[in-house]
C-alpha cells in the first residue's frame, strides 16, 4: 500500500490530557467498557510482528506499518485482508489461519501483557462501584485466553468479542456490552486507543475516552471529539 494513501494517524503528541465534554456525563457512568489492544494490554508491536511473519510466510509484499496499526481493532480476517492488494484479498482467509499459526506459535507474541497501570486502575474502578467491561475486535476466544492470563478476568463483568458483531465502529458491540452489564449505553464509558473505538462508542451514545497509549495520537484523537482525551487510561482515577 503506497505510504501517500495512509492516513497518518500515529504522528503526534502523545501526552494530550483534556476534558472536552466529560464532566457533565460523569454523573451517570455506571460503567466503563475498555478495549484492549493498545488500551490495556501492551500488544500492539506483537500484532505487528505477527503480521510481518504471517505476510512473510506467503511470500507477500510487507505492508507499511501504519497500515498494520490502522486495521488493528477490526475483525482478524477482514483487518488483514484490507492490508492486500486487490488482486489478492481471496489469500485472506489462508493469511488468517497463518497468523493464527504464527500467534501460537512465537512465545514474544501470544504473551498477554498489560500496561503497569492496569491492576490499580481495576482495582481503582472496583473500588467506586463502577463495572468493568471489555469490547475488543479479538475474537471471543482471544478474550477468553487474556483474561485467563492476565488479572483482566478478576474484574470481567461482561464483553464483547470482534466474532460476535460487525467490525467496529458499527455501534453494536457497544450496544451489546451495555446491554450485558445490564444498562443504557448513556451510563457506559467506553476507552480505546483509535479512532474506530472512539467512533463506536459515539454511534453507540455511549460516553467516550481517546487513549494515547496505542494507535493513535492525541492530535489525531482530539479531531473525534472524544468526551475525554487521556495519554493513558491509567488517569481515569483522576476522573471516575
Amino acid at each position: 500500500m503506497p505510504s501517500s494513501t495512509i492516513p497518518d494517524f500515529v504522528s503526534g503528541r502523545r501526552d494530550v490530557l483534556a476534558d472536552l465534554s466529560f464532566d457533565h456525563l460523569r454523573p451517570s457512568i455506571k460503567a466503563v467498557a475498555f478495549d484492549l489492544d493498545g488500551t490495556l494490554c501492551d500488544s500492539i508491536m506483537q500484532i505487528v510482528l505477527c503480521t510481518r511473519l504471517s505476510f512473510e510466510a506467503m511470500g507477500l509484499p510487507q505492508p507499511e506499518e501504519n497500515a498494520i496499526k490502522g486495521m488493528i481493532g477490526k475483525r482478524l480476517q477482514e483487518g488483514l485482508t484490507s492490508l492486500l492488494a486487490e488482486d489478492q484479498k481471496h489469500l485472506g482467509e489462508e493469511l488468517t489461519r497463518i497468523y493464527r499459526e504464527r500467534f501460537a506459535e512465537v512465545d514474544e507474541i501470544k504473551e498477554t501483557r498489560l500496561f503497569p497501570w492496569v491492576g490499580d486502575l481495576l482495582l481503582h474502578l472496583k473500588s467506586r462501584g463502577l463495572k468493568i467491561a471489555y469490547a475488543s475486535g479479538k475474537s471471543t476466544r482471544g478474550i477468553q485466553r487474556s483474561l485467563e492470563e492476565s488479572i483482566l478476568g478478576d474484574y470481567c463483568d461482561a464483553m464483547c468479542a470482534g466474532d460476535e458483531v460487525p467490525s467496529k465502529p458499527h455501534p453494536a458491540m457497544a450496544v451489546i456490552t451495555a446491554r450485558r452489564l445490564g444498562l443504557e449505553p448513556y451510563q457506559v464509558l467506553g476507552v480505546g486507543d483509535a479512532g474506530m473505538d472512539v467512533q463506536l462508542f459515539q454511534n453507540a451514545h455511549c460516553a467516550s475516552c481517546g487513549v494515547q497509549s496505542g494507535v493513535w495520537s492525541g492530535d489525531a484523537l482530539v479531531k473525534l471529539q472524544p468526551n475525554l482525551l487521556l495519554p493513558h487510561a491509567g488517569h481515569l482515577r483522576d476522573f471516575l
